[in-house]
């Protein structure tokens, strides 16, 4: 018999109003530490797909920027490991949450849903 209580630890990508909601919120919040301790992550700016410099890319595994919309955010990758999974990025976006969800939109433009 399968316990429902029990919550696997892994990437929940959209999580809120679901059965175990805050258990699957914490279990990102702890993956988005170790992603934090385990890369340097540079958010450039917030403003409209701000370009990297070459020095910030030189000196970090992950660059990003943002760009605000309505009820999502979008996010441009200029750098990331080879080893990165795109739930692993989206929860580097939306900085541990991702409790509405997010996506691949295409080429290095993600989007992250927001309330």
């Amino acid at each position: 018999m399968e316990n429902k209580n029990v919550v696997e630890r892994r990437i929940y990508n959209g999580w809120a109003f679901s059965e175990n909601e805050r258990e699957k919120g914490e279990i990102n919040r702890e993956i988005y530490k170790e992603l934090k301790s385990k890369y340097r992550i540079l958010k450039v700016s917030d403003i409209d797909f701000q370009m990297p410099t070459e020095e910030q890319l030189n000196n970090n595994d992950i660059v990003y920027s943002r760009r605000a919309c309505y009820l999502h955010g979008e996010y441009r990758l200029y750098k990331m490991p080879n080893d990165i999974t795109t739930k692993e990025l989206l929860l580097i976006f939306d900085e541990g949450n991702l409790c509405f969800g997010g996506s691949h939109m295409y080429g290095s433009v993600y989007r992250v849903s927001e309330d």
